[in-house]
């Protein structure tokens, strides 16, 4: 175990106070031996830069192979063949791995003693870390951060069997996710269709038993899921150019894309759903007798609002003669698609979460374009709409990447706020534990994580409201000074989503469970019960012995800090924060090179101090 002393922690307060004056835009420099290393070290900083977009975080050898390849047929022909490849991979499914992990335990999913709900984020921690689908499973969290539930609904941590699967209910929102998973590279329609059946969403927005009108019982349909499909899930509140920018009318206001009638009428045609009913469920009793939240729901044409609806543009759907509410459901959601603002409203949400807080006009044209048409007619396509987020010029452009001689280095400068994010802490968390190689000692060999949610507020699962972690028009309080947005962004707004959940008690939080991991060198996970006698231990053990071979020399370890910068912060720290470290940490380690009951630490001392140092910056924190 580390040092528990006052030197120690007087260290780690000199460590991480030594880039207070370090700027965002300061130049990163990696020296190397020749031009031909120039153009190396650039291939790794952009192998980096996709990698940390694209996945839950590299390491330094999945950045290396993918720089390699770089080298061989061109950066983007590289990323979009490692896309292709990601693409082509099997689905990992959180659902049927919660229940694997379940039985290996020795568990069932109704049981009530042993905290059972934690297998959700078992499972989802498990593929984050360790999934080979990296960009399905990090394209999934993106959309789940779009179309969202949260398991504090009625039901979702219910440990009954539901009437179908006999598994416990609070699995359903695991389903549901899963949802993200499997369309995470299919069609957006489809998508869409499926969040509208699935119960975990009837429930969290409530067009589960979503009935009929009958005025003579003063009873309306519930008209939240009408309004959330169209505020959040498809066209926004205003009406869009495909660049994102604000239409107006003559007056220069702004155009609402519905009022309160078309809410009315959309929750006319969400009415008549509820659960799969009990098999032994008959007549009208079927529309109330169910449970079961992994199955879709049935449409029950007798509480389905009949007649005409009126929805978006004018279009009438339905009929005054007969009612088909699987037929209004398939009608509405054609057209939601078909309005103009779906494609840059959604554009502009993937790119938030993949790549920046805040793209440009071209940005998300060029995303939107590619929503409207794939190139072979197909609206709606996420594939292509991934690769047009990941592989657009702009998504590259937030460092500047300067090749020198005299010596031979590449200097990386960062351009600032207009193309920077700042990550989310499970981002932040994932990435740490990806990039130590971190290895599970579960007797399953799987990341069997509990909730992280304390730590930082943020965890699958627990969105606070329908509008996620974060709004994605966030701005931090106060007057933004010195600075003025770039006009190249729409409608000359700077949004800062994550901002909103970086407060004093979650950054302080979230300091101490990184500087409690690296100085143990593992991420502890541990819960018991002492009533039933259940408990769960298991521990992602850190890796860093070539880290560690990298500190012995006082000169190595600035080869040891840019190969964290790399890793961690994709070139983007600045060249005096790294040699302040480096001196700071040798300064402070010198002793143990003559004590011989220390001596055998200081290699750990030094890259723990070094990897404090880094995931704790502003440079790891906020991404180019």
């Amino acid at each position: 175990m580390p040092l528990r002393t006052g030197a120690w922690i007087r260290w780690m307060v000199c460590v991480f106070t030594v880039g207070v004056f370090a700027t965002a835009v300061d130049a990163g420099t990696f020296e190397v031996d020749s031009r031909r290393g120039v153009a190396v070290i650039k291939r790794k900083i952009r192998a980096a830069q996709f990698l940390s977009r694209a996945t839950f975080g590299p390491n330094l050898e999945q950045i290396e192979a993918l720089a390699d390849r770089m080298a061989q047929i061109g950066t983007r022909r590289a990323c979009e063949e490692w896309i292709d490849q990601q693409m082509a991979m099997p689905a990992a499914y959180h659902h049927p791995l919660a229940l694997d992990m379940i039985a290996r335990d020795g568990l069932n999913s109704t049981q009530g003693d042993a905290y059972i709900q934690r297998y959700r984020y078992h499972a989802w921690w498990h593929c984050a870390l360790a999934g080979e689908d990296q960009l399905r499973q990090r394209v999934a969290w993106a959309l789940i951060q779009i179309l969202v539930t949260s398991q504090d609904g009625a039901g979702f941590n219910d440990q009954n069997p539901g009437h179908y699967s006999g598994e416990g209910r609070w699995l359903g929102p695991t389903h549901y996710y899963d949802l993200m998973v499997r369309h995470a590279f299919g069609n957006y329609r489809e998508l869409l269709e499926d969040v509208t059946y699935h119960p975990v969403m009837g429930v969290y927005l409530s067009h589960m038993r979503n009935r009929k009108t009958d005025e003579s019982a003063n009873r309306f349909p519930d008209e939240n899921y009408a309004r959330e499909i169209m505020q959040l899930f498809t066209i926004g509140l205003y009406e869009l150019h495909q660049d994102g920018r604000l239409k107006t009318d003559e007056s220069g206001n702004l155009i609402p894309t519905y009022d309160n009638e078309t809410i009315k009428e959309f929750a006319k045609v969400f009415t008549g759903l509820a659960f799969k009913p009990h098999p032994n469920a008959n007549g009208t009793g079927r529309f109330w007798w169910g449970n079961e939240f992994e199955e879709p729901m049935e449409m029950f044409d007798f509480e389905h609002e009949p007649g005409l609806k009126t929805l978006l543009g004018g279009e009438v759907i339905g009929s005054e003669t007969s009612v088909d509410g699987d037929a209004d459901i398939a009608a509405a959601l054609d057209n939601l698609l078909a309005h103009d603002n779906v494609a840059p409203f959604i554009s502009r949400r993937l790119i938030q979460r993949l790549v920046k807080s805040n793209p440009s006009r071209g940005y998300i044209r060029r995303v939107a374009r590619k929503f409207n048409n794939n190139g072979q007619g197909v609206k709606g396509d996420l594939a292509a709409v991934v690769k047009a987020v990941l592989l657009d010029p702009e998504a590259w452009s937030g460092q500047r990447l300067l090749g020198r001689s005299r010596p031979n280095r590449v200097e990386v400068i960062a351009r600032g706020t207009d193309y920077s994010t700042l990550s989310e802490p499970v981002i932040r968390y994932t990435r740490l534990l990806r990039g130590v190689n971190a290895t599970s000692n579960h007797h399953s060999g799987r990341a069997m994580l509990m909730s992280q949610n304390y730590n930082w507020t943020q965890e699958p699962y627990l969105s606070p409201t329908v509008f996620n972690f974060y709004l994605p028009d966030y701005q931090p309080p106060g007057k933004l000074l010195g600075y003025t947005p770039s006009r190249r962004i729409p409608n000359g707004f700077l949004a800062a989503p994550e901002f909103q959940i970086k407060t004093p008690v979650t950054s302080n939080r979230l300091a101490g469970r990184y500087i409690w991991d690296i100085s143990n060198q593992m991420s502890q996970q541990r819960w018991s019960n002492s009533t039933s006698g259940v408990s769960h231990n298991s521990d992602m053990i850190f890796h860093l012995e070539e880290e560690e071979s990298l500190c012995t020399e006082d000169g190595d370890m600035h080869q040891l800090m840019d190969h964290f910068d790399l890793v961690f912060c994709y070139g983007s720290m600045p060249q005096d924060y790294k040699d302040r470290v480096v001196e700071v940490t040798t300064a402070e380690t010198e002793w143990m090179k003559t004590n011989s009951t220390w001596r055998p630490r200081m290699e750990e001392f030094r890259v723990n101090a070094a990897l404090m140092a880094t995931v704790l910056s502003p440079f790891a924190a906020v991404t180019q």
